[in-house]
């Protein structure tokens, strides 16, 4: 069942609770089979969706195992190449490739990466904190998400506090914060890994490193994005001055960057997001990259359900693949992508359906209608996202 050519390239923006999913859909020239990618931006799906049927232009009958040579043409022969809105875009084409010639040979994804080199994957929380900011209030938000099997957690602890301000640290902030870091710590116990997010808030280096370090004594698993993510010598200079590992990379794309962060030694962990970096082949040139200078690999994982199965697909086949982001899902997740997976005590066994394993429900995706969502309060009190809740850990997928 061999495809010869793509016969269409569609799209979907699927309203979600707080990030819209940005699905593509290629169809090819054997009735039946397509293939299922995702492209979502947050808060700016429609512009990348705009930019997926820029690409279709090119990709229309050409032959969709090529991919390689596809994602050269795309990202490298049109001149202007990287940034978000690009690689989102030719990660949901290529994405989609993926799975077609995954289905088409009847195999998962990853056996056409280099086969599996584990059975389960590791998953850690992420927004189980909601219900307030005090260090009491995210204590007992930490002992409910452990009741659910919870392996591991990840929270910011000073991003949505009143009165921030990125570019100055007040003490009572930053103390409050470290104090609710204790009680979590606290609550869980000492073999729960804890990751801190700071979603690049400290706009000042010595700012993160402060911050960084008056939370070392409660051996935390990394510490995430603490400055944005232009200046890789800033980030460097972060990461040595602190005796935690730390993650980026939520918002580098492409071999390119990645290179570049590493060289520069910002970096124990990357995290490149599967719906924006450039694609699954691309996702495996960045963890190899990182292998070689002895970096894992924990891939940013908040979007819509295929681009969690493209995650898990690089989750069985990357060596130095460390953890899995997990976010409540929207509990009509299955209506629209049917992605089934099995939980067992915070551990996700690897499936072996072919291609991403996702069936993907035009006519549903028609009940949850698209409305625009910026996000540029994303980390301030002032934004109460509609992130659903924790129902249980086996129950999520």
């Amino acid at each position: 069942m061999r495809p010869r050519k793509i016969t269409d390239v569609k799209t979907f923006l699927v309203g979600g609770s707080w990030r819209n999913w940005l699905i593509v859909k290629m169809e090819t020239d054997i009735d039946g089979l397509h293939g299922i990618g995702e492209a979502t931006l947050e808060g700016r799906s429609a512009t990348a969706e705009t930019a997926v049927h820029e690409l279709k232009r090119y990709l229309m009958d050409k032959d969709p195992f090529e991919i390689e040579k596809h994602f050269q043409e795309l990202y490298r022969r049109a001149f202007y190449g990287g940034g978000a809105v690009l690689t989102s875009a030719i990660s949901g084409v290529e994405t989609a490739m993926w799975d077609i010639k995954g289905k088409a040979l009847g195999v998962p994804v990853y056996e056409l990466l280099g086969g599996k080199v584990r059975d389960r994957v590791k998953l850690y929380a992420n927004a189980w904190y909601r219900q307030g900011m005090s260090p009491e209030q995210m204590a007992e938000a930490a002992k409910a998400a452990l009741k659910l099997g919870v392996q591991g957690m990840k929270f910011n602890p000073w991003g949505a506090r009143e009165g921030i301000d990125f570019y100055r640290m007040d003490n009572n902030i930053l103390n409050t914060g470290v104090e609710a870091v204790g009680a979590v710590r606290e609550a869980v116990g000492p073999d729960i890994d804890l990751y801190i997010d700071c979603n690049g808030i400290f706009n000042t280096v010595g700012n993160a490193v402060r911050a960084g370090k008056a939370v070392e004594e409660y051996n935390i698993s990394f510490f995430e994005e603490p400055i944005p993510h232009e200046d890789l010598d800033a980030m460097a200079y972060v990461r040595s001055k602190l005796n935690i590992p730390i993650a980026t990379g939520e918002r580098l794309f492409t071999i390119f960057s990645f290179q570049q962060l590493l060289a520069h030694g910002g970096a124990d962990i990357v995290q490149p997001d599967m719906a924006h970096c450039g694609g699954m082949l691309e996702a495996r040139k960045i963890a190899a990259i990182a292998d070689s200078h002895y970096a894992a690999f924990a891939p940013h994982n908040p979007n819509g359900e295929v681009s969690y199965a493209s995650a898990v697909q690089m989750a069985a086949c990357i060596p130095n693949f460390l953890t899995l982001e997990h976010f409540p899902p929207e509990p009509w997740r299955f209506e629209v992508c049917a992605n089934p997976l099995k939980v067992e005590d915070g551990w996700l066994e690897i499936p072996d359906r072919p291609g991403l394993g996702v069936e993907f429900n035009e006519e549903a995706a028609k009940d949850h209608p698209y409305e625009p969502m910026d996000l540029y309060d994303l980390h301030r009190p002032t934004l109460r996202l509609n992130v659903p809740s924790f129902k249980g850990l086996d129950q999520l997928r």
